[in-house]
């Protein structure tokens, strides 16, 4: 079958309409045109190859067959035959998930991070075959790996991960299986994309920004991700910044930022990291010095301390506010630095965040940028940014991949 290409220079457009309709479907053509400020017949020539290729389709959705009089058409994602795979490499524990392209979940396992990386890559691949063989009328298209640390420009390794002592993984060349008995399923042409875990979080938060947004704007923002670590994902113009070159991989690690000089010694090798004094592990140390363990001897974890805030401690309560106010010093060098002043924190340290909010508020506040500029600081989700994040990266690189293919296909 003959189909028409996609109009001249707007493969971008065509990629931020998929991600629109991603979030939102089933939409009208209509309120495509209307969310992407485009004329309703470019959004026409945009979607006739993607029908044609099968990637979506046209019904009136229940809810609308409901109204009185004719009911619009939506739009939606199809492809049922195929999923993806999900793969986050957390450092206490990874989870590993199948979905369709529409995000629909399939099936998810996850298991405490060995701390050798030869073996929990092991155990990655046993759950991504348990998986496949637990979908057999579906055909695996790509698998999404989201990593602890920076990755190469090509996304194929994990550089270094300072929480789990891994350095230069070969995390692609793991997962990829060559077993010709399994090949119906999962063979050497399914690509495996592997990206820095924050950089993944930024992709999760800007489909859920898509679904939520009333003005429909993809502005920038960027993205802090608080957990054992600290992370930092951009958003710029709708779309992720991974930065230029063969070091593009180190962006966005300002967890290793010094904000005390000779402070206390970080798993990266320096002194005085932002993520020893703002992450949600380090509330432990900042809760009880380096005595971490309650009287049971159990490990002090984030939330026994946010419980402890909520049940009205104030130790815990002044524990969650000088890491509100650390995490907002952090805060305010990035705004400086990059010129973004949207920021969305996401991560378990949002668990603490109305102890957590006002210090780091004001700490950003005594800033000359937090004077001079106007910022805003929003919490994201605690959860969910880790499997999510994974799967859309690889969902995302899908979806150009298959614009790419309708063109050439014209």
């Amino acid at each position: 079958m003959t189909t028409k290409s996609i109009p001249a220079a707007s493969d971008e457009t065509t990629r931020n309409m998929l991600r629109v309709l991603r979030a939102v479907q089933p939409i009208s053509r209509a309120d495509l045109a209307r969310r992407l400020e485009l004329n309703r017949s470019t959004i026409t020539e945009m979607v006739k190859p993607l029908l044609a290729c099968g990637l979506l389709r046209e019904a009136a959705p229940e809810q609308m067959r409901a109204r009185l009089g004719r009911p619009p058409i939506g739009l939606s994602l199809r492809e049922e035959s195929k999923f993806f795979i999900g793969v986050n490499i957390g450092v206490r524990r990874s989870q590993v998930g199948a979905a369709l392209v529409d995000g629909e979940l399939l099936g998810e396992e996850s298991f405490d991070t060995p701390s050798d990386s030869e073996a929990a890559l092991t155990q990655v691949r046993a759950s991504v075959e348990r998986l496949c063989a637990s979908l057999p009328h579906r055909t695996l298209s790509a698998i999404g790996v989201s990593v602890p640390g920076p990755t190469n420009a090509e996304r194929t390794r994990l550089l270094f991960a300072p929480h789990l002592g891994w350095r230069d993984v070969a995390v692609a060349e793991a997962l990829r299986i060559t077993d010709p008995s399994r090949a119906r399923i999962l063979n050497h042409q399914v690509p495996v994309i592997v990206e820095n875990d924050a950089t993944a979080a930024a992709m999760y938060e800007r489909r859920k920004r898509l679904r939520n947004s009333k003005d429909d704007e993809l502005s920038d923002f960027v993205l802090v991700r608080v957990g054992t670590g600290i992370g930092v994902g951009l958003v710029i113009g709708g779309e992720v910044y991974r930065g230029t070159g063969t070091d593009g991989g180190l962006l966005g690690e300002f967890g290793h930022m010094t904000i005390v000089a000779g402070g206390k010694s970080c798993a990266c090798g320096n002194r005085g990291c932002w993520e020893r004094y703002a992450s949600a592990s380090s509330a432990a140390t900042l809760y009880s010095g380096e005595r971490r363990h309650v009287s049971n001897g159990s490990s002090l974890r984030f939330v026994d301390i946010v419980s402890r805030a909520e049940a009205g401690e104030m130790r815990a309560q002044a524990t969650l506010e000088r890491i509100g106010d650390y995490l907002g010093i952090g805060i305010g060098n990035i705004i400086s630095g990059l010129g973004i002043a949207r920021i969305v924190v996401s991560g378990r340290i949002v668990f603490g965040w109305k102890f957590i909010k006002e210090p780091l508020h004001r700490a950003v506040a005594r800033t000359m940028v937090g004077r001079l500029a106007t910022w805003v600081v929003e919490s994201g989700e605690p959860t969910g940014a880790g499997l999510g994040g994974a799967l859309e990266v690889v969902i995302d690189q899908h979806l150009a991949t298959m614009v790419a293919q309708a063109r050439s296909a014209a």
